[in-house]
């Protein structure tokens, strides 16, 4: 006999709602905050900015925000700037990582198809994903942080330029800080942490990233990048034990640069897994990225033949990759993510106060609200594509 099994219609992002009740209910019981009347725990569960895509907010930080009576009264700045600050992040996802998304989704879903993908296209694929992950996701975070502010609550911080990591573990203590925070004080201090000897810290630090990457996703991909950073993770905490550096500190430049490569690199290779559709489709495209199906170029270059076909490098037709102004497009991209500043470096927010100094310095040049408005009507326009919510699935 046959068992059927319906389909469950879960609520939308419902593993954000779930993490914040489970911090809510270990805070309560440790007592690690006074207890709270039922409208203030409504309002925490119910902030729709930041329900379905983050920051994870810890109720302990808002508690204080919502007992202020000043908190929810009208201020001008306040509004100008959480504003401000939503008007980048629509941008970051509007107007860049909807841009580079169907280079991804097209590379991605090529090799999904069975098509053996060249060098170039595999980490063209792989770069225009690394690129539209972190504007997309940083973009609704600081959408989030912006309506926040309207309200006067002040989020967390959630991202602070991931890609200038000199190390896996500085990676993790830029990228998603709000889960990371929740992963340690919930998980990989609840099994231990490093209180028991090096060899189950490592073990620790192993199941933690797992969970970690069961948690985006009920797949094999989710559970083997998630492996990957527990890998990682080990690998950079053994370095430091050995040598006393795991590269976060202060060294030459060329030393520096290494490092921020060497973990980009691996980041990359973790977000393969992250995008395919299934374990074989990342082999085949980790494959072809490190040259398991040739170092061909592409055909369009097949000018530069008389002086490339002695080093055995030949031509190839790259039906999948982007065109040259795409590749322009995100090279400008990934130089914004390794030198420019970020949001919050740009206003100078932090969750704990405001920076009205910061805020009428900027208003004080009328060029900077002019600019924020005309990005605001752009991204306002290129609203009416339809486009993949990335965390439908988380």
């Amino acid at each position: 006999m046959a068992l059927s099994i319906p389909k469950v219609a879960l609520p939308l992002a419902i593993s954000f709602y779930t993490f914040q009740q489970i911090a809510f209910l270990v805070d309560a019981r440790k007592g690690l905050f006074v207890k709270t009347g039922f409208v203030d725990y409504c309002f925490f569960v119910g902030f729709f900015p930041q329900l379905i895509a983050g920051p994870l907010v810890n109720f302990r930080s808002v508690h204080d925000q919502i007992e202020s009576a000043g908190t929810f009264r009208p201020d001008v700045e306040k509004m100008a700037f959480g504003l401000a600050i939503f008007v980048v992040g629509l941008a970051k996802k509007v107007l860049i990582a909807d841009t580079v998304a169907p280079t991804a989704d097209t590379i991605f879903g090529a090799a999904a198809a069975g098509d053996v993908l060249t060098m170039f296209e595999a980490w063209g694929g792989a770069i225009a994903y690394t690129l539209q992950l972190y504007f997309d996701f940083s973009g609704y975070s600081d959408m989030a942080i912006g309506l926040g502010m309207m309200f006067g609550i002040r989020l967390p911080i959630n991202f602070n330029s991931p890609y200038k990591a000199t190390s896996i573990v500085d990676f993790w203590r830029r990228w998603h800080m709000t889960l990371s925070a929740f992963l340690r004080n919930y998980l990989y201090i609840g099994l231990g942490g490093n209180r028991k000897g090096p060899v189950r810290r490592y073990v620790n630090l192993f199941i933690t990233m797992l969970l970690g990457g069961l948690w985006h996703g009920a797949a094999w991909t989710f559970v083997v990048w998630g492996a990957l950073h527990g890998i990682y993770l080990i690998i950079c905490h053994a370095w430091r034990h050995l040598t006393g550096s795991d590269g976060t500190a202060s060294t030459g430049w060329a030393l520096t640069w290494f490092y921020r490569c060497l973990t980009l690199l691996a980041v990359v290779v973790g977000w393969v897994y992250f995008r395919a559709a299934d374990l074989n489709v990342a082999h085949s495209i980790l494959g072809s990225m490190f040259g398991a199906n040739g170092v061909d170029l592409p055909a369009r270059l097949s000018s530069l033949g008389s002086s490339l076909r002695w080093l055995g490098v030949g031509f190839r037709p790259s039906p999948h990759l982007p065109s040259v102004e795409v590749m322009a497009w995100m090279a400008v991209l990934t130089g914004a993510v390794l030198f420019a500043p970020n949001t919050q470096q740009i206003f100078r927010y932090l969750p704990d106060r405001l920076a009205r100094r910061r805020l009428r310095g900027l208003a004080a040049h009328p060029a900077v609200p002019l600019a924020l408005g005309v990005v605001f009507v752009v991204a306002l326009s290129q609203m009416s594509a339809i486009q993949v919510f990335l965390y439908f699935n988380f």
